[in-house]
């Protein structure tokens, strides 16, 4: 096989799984990673059972050929795959043994049959399966990681991103394709183009920013994802299909988990009507890499034709032009504001609080600029074909009896390639209720913030809050509100109504 149709072949062929590789073919590939180095120590200095799991396509196969040579111990207990084991019964019996003789093991299984495992291994020894599940609930931790001092380890390629805030895991893969196919004939300029332009460093480097915001909606992409988005970039235009394509267009016509997730992020969606109005009459003429644009929009009467050409100007734009390096800090504020909350976190930690404590108020009284207390909302409803349009508040927790927290990987993993994809929220003296903000709950929270009417987001995301307010009061964490005051929040119309409680006299304040 020439190297072009090997590379090709990595986007939804069998070359993206290692199962069907050589040993050349994988070093032709293989870049060292952290999970590497975390696996490696494990067996080698702590004499582990290490399960090693994941989805199909996660690189488990990938990564025990490519450590294998590094392990201390050649006669070490290896599974490298589980589907063509029929029966389990033999495999647990095996870990059990190897449990109890203090020997090291190496088993990569995928997520289903690793559960299917664990319950023969619960049938021979329920120590040895409470073990399992005990660490399994410590791969990912809020708090100080304790040490691990069980035999058995267990590094979950779920919870790997290859795609992290450091882009030399990504950059390096696309070098080592660019090494494959400057080994190969070029069979039209199209590829030619891929290629030069793919080997420019601010190429990569704008390449790298939109890896990056795919994590946005999804922190987890196999490595078969990746490697197949980088090998549709360069091939595609050896495909009838997508004939001469190049790498800009190539990028949001593909179809994977990864390129799917990156059509959310394409330039032609970033509205700046001076760059637009400049490309769409042929305006810009410097600052291209690659040669500016030969046709123009403008000179095109087919509004379609048009159309399709202006989005192939504006992609090249984005990778081609010096000038485009900040096109991407126009997204919609809540994805750049939900990117900062990540990347800065400990260091923002209060203001972060805060702002989503406001925007949760907000979701009940959207004129609501608390950021001191959370509210404890109940929603009225008088007809069950409409949304509630009534909000009471009579308690409150202070802001400062929260806490919020980031996931991160426990100690013994230090390595593993990771990005958190939520945070939580919970009462400082409790690790019970929480509530989980993911990157989706996270926009939504910082779109109303910013004033985004709340009728045109769904509703699921007021319900969580809600049950999550319904159980702090529950559990004793609110208090009163001062003066035994009672907020009535008119969500249709956005005023409240608030109640005072004084000597058995009512008293009513209205504020727009």
């Amino acid at each position: 096989m020439g190297n072009l149709e090997f590379i090709r072949k990595l986007y939804n062929g069998k070359n993206c799984y290692s199962d069907h590789m050589s040993e050349d073919d994988l070093n032709k590939l293989h870049i060292k990673s952290g999970v590497e180095s975390v696996i490696t120590n494990l067996l080698n200095n702590n004499n582990k059972i290490v399960f090693l799991t994941g989805n199909p396509g996660d690189g488990k196969t990938f990564i025990i050929k490519a450590i294998i040579s590094n392990l201390n111990n050649k006669n070490i207990y290896i599974q490298k795959d589980l589907n063509d084991i029929k029966d389990y019964s033999v495999i647990a019996q095996d870990i059990v043994e190897l449990f109890h003789e203090n020997k090291s093991a190496l088993i990569a299984v995928n997520e289903y049959p690793f559960i299917k495992l664990c319950r023969y291994i619960r049938r021979i020894s329920p120590e040895v399966y409470n073990e399992i599940l005990s660490v399994k609930r410590k791969i990912i931790v809020y708090a100080i990681s304790q040490s691990l001092n069980s035999r058995i380890a267990i590094v979950d390629l779920n919870e790997r991103n290859m795609l992290c805030e450091e882009p030399d895991h990504l950059v390096a893969l696309i070098n080592r394709i660019l090494e494959v196919l400057n080994n190969d004939e070029l069979v039209n300029s199209a590829l030619k183009y891929n290629i030069d332009a793919l080997s420019n460093d601010f190429v990569k480097k704008q390449l790298v920013k939109l890896f990056q915001l795919a994590t946005s909606v999804s922190s987890h992409f196999s490595i078969r994802d990746i490697l197949g988005a980088i090998s549709f970039l360069f091939t595609a235009c050896t495909v009838e299909d997508y004939k001469d394509h190049k790498y800009y267009s190539a990028l949001f016509e593909g179809n994977n988990e990864l390129l799917n997730a990156i059509k959310q992020f394409d330039p032609i969606y970033i509205t700046c009507p001076c760059v637009d109005e400049h490309l769409w009459n042929g305006e810009i003429k410097e600052k291209w890499l690659f040669g500016a644009p030969e046709k123009s929009p403008c000179e095109i009467e087919e509004v379609d034709e048009a159309l399709a050409l202006f989005s192939e100007i504006k992609r090249k734009y984005y990778f081609e032009n010096l000038n485009a390096q900040d096109l991407l800090n126009l997204q919609p504020e809540e994805i750049i504001k939900c990117k900062y909350m990540f990347t800065s976190f400990e260091s923002q930690k209060k203001k972060i609080k805060e702002s989503i404590v406001r925007a949760i108020n907000k979701l009940f009284l959207p004129s609501s600029d608390d950021k001191k207390q959370l509210h404890i909302w109940t929603t009225h409803r008088y007809d069950m074909s409409h949304e509630s349009t009534v909000a009471v508040s009579s308690r409150y927790v202070d802001s400062g009896e929260l806490d919020i927290m980031m996931p991160r990987p426990a100690d013994w993993i230090n390595g593993l390639e990771y990005v958190p994809d939520h945070i939580i929220m919970k009462h400082r003296n409790s690790d019970k209720p929480i509530l989980v903000l993911d990157i989706d709950f996270l926009r939504t929270l910082s779109a109303i913030d910013s004033g985004y009417p709340i009728e045109l987001l769904a509703s699921q995301y007021e319900q969580v809050a809600a049950m999550f307010l319904q159980q702090l009061q529950d559990a004793n964490y609110s208090e009163e509100n001062d003066d035994g005051e009672i907020i009535l929040a008119c969500r249709s119309r956005n005023y409240r109504k608030k109640v005072h409680i004084q000597d058995g006299k009512y008293s009513f304040e209205e504020e727009d």
